[in-house]
């Protein structure tokens, strides 16, 4: 059996219920003057949408044959992985805790009301470093064991070697679709924090001997000391789960900060007009805490011809946090369209 026979067995649960779509973007394409297609993970119910979705059905698939009653997940106020995890719990009959970092929002919105709503245990650790906060989950991880739980303890954004194994699924996933349109994958764009979809995606296009570029457009800093040399790792110890021999070295791990602006969740030049352009061209929303940023840096290469086609924006999600009035303010005002309306 070869490495893409294993991959196609690797056991995962089947959180979405369906295969999200690859759309060709008519009228953004002609905007930016190359040909886009968007992967549209952000299609979903409202728990259970984005990106970490392919990451949790792989760890969960292992957590719950390991015998876990309760997952324990670390991230913001904001994080779509931790609502994706309390989402998951949910509809598996597991417990959760969360450990949150940063002191906004303090009103019950977006992912922090999902977070809730789905029934997890908050615990708010307030502003802290990633490294801090994930010293924070350990202790909750370790309280809890203490005290009888079976505990799955799942790190930043849900990435792992393991995980990185769902977007190398997901990559072939990615590669079908388009081949059923007559087309190859140029390049790949996306948002990226934690890692795991990116190792997965460049695990993948490895795996198929591609010639895509993936590009991860860095949405927060500093989740790890070396964050190429994490993610090559992720990519590597995915390789190594499914018997893979092939050769990953940091040349294939493609980041850039040029789009982060102020930091995770802060403004950044160019994304509410990201978010006014997919919307009015295509009814697609993305966020400017993470997949806006992603668009941002789409629109900017694709001025400057650094893109080949055709190119996919992978859609992971996050659209939440546009329903935040911290940032639906900011969107309304920003834009001048919107500005101009009087409520």
């Amino acid at each position: 059996m070869n490495a893409l026979d294993t991959l196609a067995r690797v056991p995962k649960l089947n959180l979405r219920g369906f295969t999200s779509p690859v759309q060709y973007l008519e009228r953004f394409s002609a905007k930016l003057g190359v040909e886009v297609w968007c992967k549209r993970d952000d299609i979903g119910t409202v728990g259970l949408a984005g990106n970490k979705v392919r990451k949790l059905e792989v760890e969960l698939a292992h957590a719950v044959a390991h015998g876990a009653k309760h997952l324990v997940a670390e991230g913001s106020r904001l994080s779509n992985a931790t609502r994706a995890v309390a989402a998951a719990a949910a509809a598996t009959g597991l417990r959760c805790t969360l450990v949150l970092c940063h002191n906004e929002p303090r009103e019950p919105v977006g992912n922090l009301l999902l977070d809730g709503l789905f029934g997890a245990d908050l615990r708010f650790v307030g502003d802290v470093t990633w490294p801090e906060l994930a010293q924070h989950a350990q202790a909750v991880a370790t309280e809890l064991e203490n005290s009888g739980e079976s505990v799955f303890r799942l790190p930043i954004g849900c990435a792992s070697e393991r995980s990185s194994l769902g977007f190398a699924i997901a990559y072939s996933e990615l590669r079908a679709q388009m081949a059923e349109h007559g087309r190859e994958i140029g390049t790949i764009v996306h948002a990226s924090s934690s890692g795991g979809t990116h190792s997965g995606l460049v695990l993948g296009n490895v795996l198929y001997g591609s010639k895509s570029t993936v590009r991860g457009i860095v949405v927060a800093a500093d989740v790890y000391d070396d964050v190429p040399g994490q993610y090559l790792a992720y990519a590597q110890g995915g390789a190594r789960l499914i018997g893979a021999e092939v050769e990953l070295t940091r040349s294939d791990i493609n980041l850039t900060e040029d789009y982060l602006g102020d930091g995770y969740g802060l403004p950044a030049p160019g994304v509410m007009e990201a978010i006014d352009l997919l919307a009015t061209t295509e009814g697609i929303l993305v966020d400017p805490v993470y997949s806006a940023k992603a668009v941002v840096a789409l629109i900017d290469l694709a001025a400057k011809k650094e893109l080949k086609g055709p190119v996919v924006f992978w859609h992971t999600g996050g659209y939440q946090a546009l329903f935040d009035p911290h940032y639906s303010r900011k969107v309304w005002s920003e834009i001048k369209r919107l500005s101009a309306v009087p409520l």
